[in-house]
Parts: structure tokens; C-alpha cells; sequence
């Protein structure tokens, strides 16, 4: 509402602002009262002084944060030279920077410029504004807006609130000195200023009067420092969350009397909570609560009893102590007190709460957290006393039972419910009528009946992992009215059917999850306008037909799963060509033949792709795929929701075996790498490309046609899985074989390999299976122990195929020399002698004469030899003959 005033608006001030409206193009809505004909003390967002008539507010902030202004801010601010509040947030100044003319606005006590997508370095002249009370910085960005120091401060003598979230002041080591210099400081807000220092110490504390702290988002590295307890009772609201900070919560907590709220929530700590967070002494008085009523200690590394640190908390309307350690058990008397509580998260600790049937809680709650809490075996009864909450979450609780029905009315107000992992059965209701409800997950339970109904306004649905059956074609009703849905996971039930062709409505869907059902049919054509999508997986269903053509639009896809289907066709060349975001490709256990596109090759992301048991044909492409290129290795294995239900073991055929490997879908990333080729018809050689993917852990080429000696230099230290079996493999095993030092599961038996196995604490750990049906392979651990006096080369492997390291050539241990080099030393040899002797006859003729009358007289000589040597011996033999 706008200020008025007795005294008429300047003129020239008048003016000044309709030259202000001139700097924002989009004028229609927030400037509609702002004519010359009404006085300019009247407009909406302007406000005047009742004597003077003098303009000394100006709030233009956007009232709808969805549709900011843009537009630039107008000099003609300094035709307004009283004015004192200025509030230009939540518009959209197109990282201009922030104006330097602002710092002459003398009388100026508040300035807002918060969210309003400034940039670049703030003006020191700031520091000129001594009137200054309160400025707002924040929120433009992360780290769009930055100050080498804080020194500018230091002229800001009456600054009571000081908020600079999202600046970037890594630089600014003197941060705390600068704001210790602000007595009047009532409210600090540093929050994802990527500070990296936190003072343990502080040798005078100035700003005691400090109501409102937040350091939260930084990267500190510390224990919570000591000159916090120094501010004494004036501190009410504590933000000191992700933060990275470690060791204990200190006793002194006991100091802030006034602490309304403490967040430590998301870092490092450790050890018991403190009594003292609950209780403070007063001189001279005995123990009393403390003001203390949100309390959150969520995401550290507490451990002890939380009964015994109950009883202290009694007052607390928040208590989330979820993802911790701590253990016990909760009764009906720990939480008897607790009258005001609205917000209780106990999940994912060591905790049981164990109360009777008919107890009903003294409190009403808001927020239920329990997940991963022992509440059953029976449905917690409690429940149906709380009738006002908006989220619950009794996930993994152990509970085996039926739900009762009044439980799925229990609140109108329910936004969140989740009763995932427990094995609960009975009827599901029609949650059409629930408008409020926007995220369902009842994944890996009991629940047997048709697909119910579900709310317009659902974003996100899991109902994977039950025994759900029927059609789902009342997906469509979600899906048509608001287009509301962002996660969809159906998978693992009974579902069949065709998939219903309504996916032209579902442009916000992000992840679809319907494998592992009966469902029949085309994959429809409308899937291809799901222009979010970011995972699709349809794998172990009885789709038929080709993969439509309408799919490469869907260019945000990370992770596409169709195995153990029906589909059939070439594999299509869009995919490497359209989904350059892919990270997950299986196309595994369908009917799919011609030739591997030498497009996926495009797919710098991809790190798992299978398309084995396939009809595939053709040589392997060589491609380097980058994806695979460096080892994931999952350092977050519980993603938080809503990717939890995308959390699934992987499944690989190993020579008959599977291959398990647990591993986290996030996104569409699988964090491990994997090519699986097998079981199909490809032929020629082993690409050396393919051999040298680094970050490789699954190699699967087996059950092909493939040739040649396995590529000399294996260069892939990640491995864990190499299967090459039953190919035309030929020649020796290459020495790198052997540098494969996490190697767990090897088969490269029915082949043509030859020559010794290389010697290796890894290879030699395999049984003998895993190298049969290579007749001409010898040595540990195989029976054949490369006698000298037996052959085991492979006389196959010529000298085209490669150098000796390639091709196996065998090494005659008993000459100490090479083959190759042997022969080729005879040819040439061969060689110039005949050219040098036939060469010289030719060009010579009376050598040429001399040469011939030789031979001529060497064949008389030898007939006269033969023939006098054959008459003697038949002198002789006649001889013998005669009688005597």
C-alpha cells in the first residue's frame, strides 16, 4: 500500500520516477497506477514524507518472483535526494553491475537488491552510505556478485542487517574482523559465500547485540568455534549447517539463553548431544529449560542414547536428529512432555520406539519421520490420533501388516507419504479426491489390486516392487489435466497391457520407470514428446516392434533400458547421433540385427552400454568412449529421495553366471563401466580401442566370431570382469593380461589360443576352466606344462598378424633364437647370391662362355666317371657269379 501524505509529491521528483518506470520494459501490471494525473505520493510503491512531500521509499520489488522485471536501473534515482528505503528485489537487471551512483544516495538507510541478477565486483563506495541500517545483497546468483574484503564495512556504524548469501568473499579473510566492527549489528546472513576460514578465536566480541546468524553452505573445515558463546543472550537464530565442521558439540551452548533455533544439521560432527542444549544455570538458580525450540542435528555422526538426552527437549517444537547414530529405544514416558512438538525426525538411526497400542501422544504433528525406525511388527496404532500432518515418512520400519483404512484419511493436508520397504498389504484407495498430495512412494511392499486413481496435482509416484495388476491407462488423467508429473515408477508388478499412447501431456516428466511387468505392444509413438525425460526404462516387459523414430527428441535422456524385450530391427543411428547426453544404453535380450552403428561412438558420456544376446553382426566398432574412460567409484549409497527407488543392483550374464554388481542409477549414471557385446554374430578383430578403456570394470565379448590375437596392450587397471570365451581367438596371451590386478572373474576358454599363460599371482588364481578348449595353451594352471619336447605354437599365427608380441611366436628355448629373424636372414641371402651370380653372366660374356664350356665339360667328365665306375661294377658282379 502506497504512502500518503498531506503535502502534494514534488514535481521534479515526479518526474524522476516516471523516468525510473522508463528504465523497465515490461510496465503493464506493477506501474498501471503510476499517471500524471494522480499524485506520484499515491503510486503504488512509492512513499512519501507527510511534511515535506519528499519521496523517501521506492519498493518496486516483483510481487510475483515467477515473471521478474527486467529492465536497468535510471540515474534519475539521485533525483530522489531524500529518499531512504529502496527496495529494487526479485527483478531481473541482466547481470548488469550494480550501479556506483547508488552509493551517493546520501539519506539512504535500506537497500534491498537481493535476487534481482546483478553481477560483478560490489562497489567499496558502499561504505560511503553511513546512514546505511540495512542491505540485502543476496541471492543474485551463485557467486555472480563478489568483494575481494569486507574492509567497506567498516563506515557502516549504524548497519543492523548485513545479508550477502551467494557473494562470493572467499578472498575476504577478514570477514569476522570487519563484522565484529558493526555494534549495531542485529542480523548477518554469509550464507554460500564459499568462505573457507572460521576464527576459532575472537579477542573482543563487538556485536553483541547479533540476534541472527548464518554462515551456512561454507567450507570450513573446523570445530564450532569459541567466541560464538561469547555473544551471550542476545543470539536467537543459529545457522551454522553443511558447513564441514567436526569434532563435538561444546557445553557452552548452554551460554546462548535466548536460542530460539540451532541448525547443525549436514556436517561432521560427533560424540553425544550435549545436556546443555536443553538446560542452562543462572547463577544462583537451579537448572531451567532453556528458550531453545528447533533443534536440528540431522546428517552428522552423533551417537549415545537419545532417551536420556529426551528429557532436556521436552519444550522443543522441532526435534530432527534423522541420519545419525543414534540408538535406543523410545517410550511412552520419553516423550510424555512434549506437548508442543510439531515437527519429530527420528529417521534412518538405531532407534525403536516402543509404545502401547491404545497410547495416544500429547502432541500433534506436522512432519512424522520415522524411516528406517523399528515400529513394528504391527501398524503403529498411535497414528490415528495425528490428523494435521502434512509428510510421513515410516519407511523400512518392519512393518508387516495390513493397513487399516482410516489411515489413508487420516489428514487432509498430507503432502508427502511414504511407506516404502515394509511388507504392508490391504486395500489401496482412490487418491483422486487428495488434492494436496503430491509425492506417494509405497515401492517394496504387499499391495495387491488394480492401478487406483491418483490426484492431478501428484509430481512424484512410486509404486514399484508390489503386485499392482491391470491396465494403466488411467495414467492419463494425471498426466492430461495439469501435467503435474515428474517421477513415475510402476516397475515389478503385475501390470500388462499396451502402453497407453497419452504421453504428448507429460512434457514435465523426468523419470518413467515401467520394467519388469507384462506389458505388450509398440513402445507409442506420443513418448517421444517427453522432451524432459531423463530416464526411461521399459527392460523385461513383451514390447514389440521397432524403437520408434519419435524418441530423438527426448535429448535429455541419460539412462535408456529396453532389455528382455521383443523389439527388433537395426540398432538405430539417432541415438549416438540425437542423445548426446546418454549415459546408460541397453539393448540387451531382444531381436536386433544388422551392423553396431558406428554412431554410438558419438556418446562422449556413456559408461555402460549392452547389447549383448542380439543378432548383431559385423565388426566392433572402434570407438574411445570417454565415459569409460575413468573409474566411478559410488561415494553416495543412499541417494536421498526421490532417486532412492532408481537405486538397483545391475545384472550381467558371465559365462552362464550372473554378475552382480550393486550400484546406484543417479540421474541416469551408473557409477561403474561396462560394454557387454556378447552373444551375437560380430566378427573380425578385437579393436585395440576397446582394449584400452580405462575405466572399464565389465568386458563381455563372448559368444561372437571373433579373429585375430587379443590386442597386445591391455591397458585397463580397473577391471574386474574380462569374458572372451568361445570365439576364433588365435596366437599367444598377451603379457599385459597379466597388469589386470583387480580381476575377480575370467573366461577365455574355446578358443585358438596358443603358446604359455603369462605367469601372475592374478592369473594363476583361476581354475582351469577358465583357459579350456584352447588345445595349444599350456602352462599354471592348466595340466599342459609347455614341455620342451612338445609344440605348442600355433602355426597359424603369420607374420602379417604382427610383431612377437602380438602374434605369440614361439621362442626354440634350446637355440636361443628367433624364427622370423632366422628365415629372413636364409631369404635374403637366397637372394644375393642368385642375383650377384646370374646378374655377372649376364653382363659378362666371355665369363658367360667360361661358365657354360665348364659345365659342358664337367657333365663329359661325370658321364665318363658314371660310366666307367657302372662297367667295373658289373665286371665285378659277373665275376661273383661265375661257378667255381
Amino acid at each position: 500500500m502506497a504512502l500518503t501524505g498531506a503535502v502534494p509529491c514534488m514535481d521534479s521528483e515526479q518526474d524522476a520516477l516516471l523516468k525510473i518506470k522508463e528504465g523497465f520494459k515490461d510496465v503493464s501490471e506493477p506501474f498501471s497506477s503510476w499517471t500524471a494525473e494522480e499524485d506520484c505520493c499515491n503510486w503504488r510503491g512509492v512513499g512519501c514524507d507527510n511534511t515535506t512531500g519528499h519521496v523517501t521509499m521506492l519498493d518496486l520489488h516483483s510481487r510475483d518472483p515467477t515473471s521478474k522485471l527486467p529492465g536497468e536501473v535510471s540515474p534519475s534515482l539521485l533525483d530522489l535526494p531524500y529518499l531512504r528505503s529502496l527496495d529494487l528485489s526479485l527483478n531481473h537487471f541482466q547481470q548488469t553491475l550494480i550501479p556506483e551512483f547508488i552509493c551517493s544516495l546520501k539519506y539512504i538507510e535500506h537497500l534491498n537488491l537481493s535476487n534481482a541478477n546483478f553481477r560483478g565486483t560490489i562497489p567499496s563506495s558502499l561504505g560511503n552510505l553511513s546512514h546505511l541500517k540495512s542491505l540485502d545483497l543476496s541471492g543474485n546468483g551463485l557467486f555472480y556478485l563478489r568483494a575481494e574484503n569486507l574492509s567497506w564495512v567498516y563506515g557502516l556504524s549504524s548497519l543492523e542487517v548485513l545479508a550477502l548469501g551467494g557473494v562470493e568473499i572467499s578472498n575476504a579473510e577478514d570477514w569476522l574482523d570487519a563484522v565484529n566492527m558493526l555494534p549495531s549489528l542485529v542480523e548477518l546472513r554469509l550464507f554460500f559465500c564459499n568462505l573457507h576460514k572460521l576464527p576459532q578465536n575472537l579477542h573482543h566480541v563487538n556485536f553483541t547485540t547479533l540476534k541472527i546468524l548464518d554462515l551456512s553452505l561454507n567450507n570450513f573445515s573446523s570445530t564450532i568455534p569459541d567466541w560464538l558463546f561469547d555473544i551471550g543472550h542476545s543470539l536467537v537464530y543459529l545457522n551454522l549447517s553443511r558447513c564441514q565442521l567436526h569434532g563435538v558439540i561444546p557445553n557452552a551452548f548452554g551460554n546462548l539463553t535466548s536460542l530460539i533455533s540451532l541448525d547443525l544439521s549436514d556436517n561432521n560432527l560427533e560424540g553425544p548431544i550435549p545436556l546443555t542444549l536443553g538446560l542452562f544455570q543462572e547463577q544462583g538458580e537451579r537448572n531451567r529449560s532453556s528458550s531453545l525450540r528447533k533443534l536440528y542435528l540431522s546428517s552428522n555422526g552423533l551417537n549415545g542414547s537419545l532417551a536420556r538426552s529426551l528429557a532436556q527437549f521436552s519444550q522443543l517444537a522441532v526435534l530432527d536428529v534423522a541420519r545419525n547414530y543414534m540408538k535406543g529405544s523410545i517410550k511412552e514416558a520419553h516423550l510424555q512432555k512434549f506437548s508442543s512438538l510439531r515437527v519429530l525426525d527420528l529417521s534412518s538411526n538405531r532407534l525403536a520406539l516402543k509404545v502401547s497400542s491404545n497410547w495416544t501422544p500429547p502432541f500433534q504433528l506436522e512432519t512424522i519421520g520415522l524411516r528406517s525406525c523399528l515400529l513394528g511388527p504391527k501398524f503403529p496404532q498411535w497414528l490415528r490420533s495425528q490428523n494435521n500432518f502434512s509428510a510421513i515418512d515410516i519407511s523400512n520400519a518392519s512393518i508387516v501388516d495390513v493397513v487399516p483404512d482410516w489411515f489413508w484419511n487420516l489428514s487432509s493436508r498430507i503432502m508427502y507419504m511414504n511407506l516404502s520397504f515394509n511388507k504392508l498389504k490391504g486395500h489401496v484407495p482412490d487418491f483422486s479426491s487428495q488434492h494436496q498430495l503430491s509425492e506417494l512412494d509405497l515401492t517394496g511392499n504387499n499391495f495387491s489390486s488394480p492401478l487406483p486413481r491418483f490426484s492431478a496435482n501428484t509430481r512424484i509416484l512410486f509404486l514399484a516392487k508390489n503386485s499392482f495388476f491391470g491396465h494403466i491407462s488411467n495414467l492419463c488423467r494425471i498426466l492430461s489435466i495439469n501435467n503435474s508429473l515428474n517421477y513415475l515408477d510402476l516397475s515389478s508388478n503385475n501390470l500388462w497391457g499396451e502402453i497407453p499412447d497419452c504421453w504428448k501431456y507429460g512434457h514435465n516428466l523426468i523419470a518413467l520407470n515401467l520394467a519388469n511387468n507384462n506389458l505388450s505392444g509398440q513402445i507409442p509413438n506420443s513418448t517421444g514428446q517427453l522432451i524432459r525425460l531423463n530416464t526411461l526404462r521399459l527392460e523385461n516387459n513383451i514390447l514389440s516392434g521397432e524403437v520408434p523414430l519419435s524418441l530423438k527428441t527426448c535429448t535429455e535422456l541419460a539412462a535408456f533400458h529396453l532389455a528382455n524385450n521383443r523389439l527388433l530391427g537395426n540398432v538405430p543411428t539417432w541415438i549416438g547421433e540425437n542423445l548426446q547426453k546418454l549415459k546408460f544404453l541397453s539393448l540387451c535380450s531382444n531381436s536386433f540385427s544388422g551392423n553396431i552403428p558406428r554412431q554410438l561412438c558419438q556418446l562422449q558420456f556413456l559408461n555402460y552400454l549392452n547389447l549383448s544376446s542380439n543378432s548383431l553382426s559385423g565388426a566392433i566398432p572402434p570407438c574411445t568412449f570417454p565415459g569409460m574412460m575413468t573409474a566411478y567409484f559410488d561415494t553416495n549409497p543412499d541417494m536421498s529421495y526421490p532417486y532412492m527407488a532408481y537405486s538397483d543392483s545391475v545384472k550381467l550374464t558371465f559365462s552362464s553366471r550372473e554378475f552382480i554388481r550393486y550400484s546406484k542409477f543417479y540421474h541416469g549414471q551408473l557409477f561403474f563401466n561396462v560394454l557387454d557385446l556378447s552373444s551375437n554374430n560380430l566378427s573380425g578383430r578385437i579393436p585395440t580401442e576397446v582394449m584400452s578403456l580405462d575405466g572399464l570394470i565389465f568386458l563381455n565379448l563372448s559368444r561372437n566370431h571373433l579373429v585375430g590375437p587379443i590386442p597386445p596392450n591391455i591397458e585397463m587397471p580397473n577391471l574386474e570382469a574380462l569374458d572372451l570365451s568361445r570365439n576364433y581367438l588365435s596366437c599367444t596371451m598377451p603379457s599385459s593380461i597379466s597388469s589386470l590386478t583387480f580381476l575377480s572373474l575370467l573366461d577365455i576358454s574355446n578358443n585358438n589360443l596358443s603358446g604359455k599363460i603369462p605367469l601372475s599371482t592374478q592369473l594363476q588364481s583361476f581354475s582351469g576352466q577358465a583357459f579350456i578348449g584352447n588345445p595349444q595353451l599350456c602352462g599354471p594352471p592348466l595340466s599342459d606344462n609347455c614341455s620342451s619336447n612338445e609344440s605348442f605354437g600355433d602355426p597359424h599365427c603369420s607374420i602379417e598378424e604382427g610383431d612377437d608380441e602380438k602374434q605369440g611366436i614361439q621362442k626354440q628355448e634350446q637355440h636361443d633364437f628367433k624364427i622370423p629373424s632366422f628365415y629372413l636372414s636364409i631369404g635374403l641371402g637366397f637372394i644375393v647370391g642368385y642375383c650377384g651370380f646370374w646378374g655377372s653372366l649376364l653382363l659378362n660374356k666371355s665369363w658367360r662362355y667360361s661358365y657354360f664350356r665348364f659345365l659342358g665339360n664337367m657333365n663329359d667328365k661325370i658321364y665318363v666317371m658314371v660310366a666307367a665306375g657302372a662297367a667295373k661294377l658289373k665286371r665285378k658282379f659277373q665275376h661273383q657269379q661265375a661257378p667255381k
